[in-house]
């Protein structure tokens, strides 16, 4: 597995390409333009090759189209509504496309793929102020995606259920009771119903709300974390096929792993060193063991820390 990366700092991501024996090529530097704080991977041309999106606080998205070996083609951008808070690429209006979400702050803008690397115009509408986290998936089980964001200070979650066609209905909304951030998705309670992980900076701790299936949610457990919890990644970590959740604590320069029951609720959490204010991470098998491992992202300090899962 190969790694891209971002600190923010350059005008540019760096691509690593593994080895598969926990190591990795010096990094290739391909140019974004401005300085990308959001990133995402799909092939939005359809040529089998992976691509690069970036977002960045110059209010613009870049896309780089990947050759094949490694290395990128030159950024082309266009226009956000704002700061960029998350992002993702998925299709949104079923017609095999890959599409972009991102979120602004106060609002959300789709770009729909018209298949060749370029997008429709931006459509935007209005999330919540002072949104901070974003994450697509099918919250009602009708086989088209949904788009669900944290507000820091309304201290809730909002659902906004796809039509299918790229456009969504008014939201639902769900108290948190605290200062939402992070956010993630997955069945963590096996009822074939996607739940939610949502971290708060705030009160350092990790909140799971189980979702009912029709784009409402419901408070569940929640969870003390080291201090200012501000990403999440949802995988079974410990072969158990049950979800688990790895989140990176910032300002306590660790990153922490839940086990999963598969009842919706966790075990005793496991923390871990990392390099200075990890603020993303990601996980996967970089050394063919058959093991996932942790690799998080260091926003200061501008290192990238691989740690190899040895269970």
């Amino acid at each position: 597995m190969d790694l891209i990366a971002s600190t923010g700092g350059e005008e540019s991501v760096s691509v690593l390409l593994g080895y598969g024996t926990e190591s990795f090529r010096a990094p290739l530097k391909s140019p974004t333009g401005n300085h990308p704080e959001q990133l995402a991977v799909a092939d939005f041309n359809n040529d089998k090759h992976l691509d690069i999106i970036t977002a960045s606080y110059a209010d613009e998205v870049s896309i780089l189209l990947g050759v094949g070996d490694g290395s990128f083609g030159p950024p082309t951008s266009f226009a956000i509504s704002s700061s960029p808070f998350g992002m993702a690429a998925v299709d949104i209006n079923g017609d095999t496309y890959m599409d972009i979400v991102v979120l602004t702050g106060y609002m959300c803008d789709t770009f729909l793929g018209y298949g060749n690397g370029k997008f429709a115009p931006k459509v935007s509408f209005i999330a919540e102020r002072d949104s901070l986290g974003l994450v697509v998936g099918d919250f009602n089980n009708d086989n088209h995606i949904d788009i669900a964001v944290t507000s820091v200070t309304e201290r809730v979650v909002k659902v906004f259920l796809g039509y299918g066609n790229g456009t969504f209905r008014t939201a639902i909304s769900t108290s948190t009771l605290a200062q939402p951030q992070a956010i993630a998705a997955g069945d963590f309670n096996c009822d074939q119903k996607m739940d939610l992980a949502i971290a708060s900076c705030g009160t350092n701790r990790l909140y799971i709300l189980r979702g009912f299936g029709d784009g409402r949610f419901g408070a569940s457990m929640n969870y003390s974390t080291p201090a200012c919890p501000t990403y999440i990644a949802i995988h079974d970590v410990n072969n158990d096929n049950h979800l688990d959740l790895v989140i990176a604590n910032r300002d306590d320069n660790t990153f922490s792993v839940f086990p999963a029951y598969g009842n919706g609720s966790f075990g005793t959490q496991l923390v871990f060193p990392t390099g200075k204010d990890p603020r993303s991470l990601t996980v996967g098998d970089f050394n063919r063991d058959d093991r996932l491992d942790v690799v998080a992202a260091g926003y200061t300090s501008g290192t990238i820390d691989i740690s190899f899962n040895i269970c």
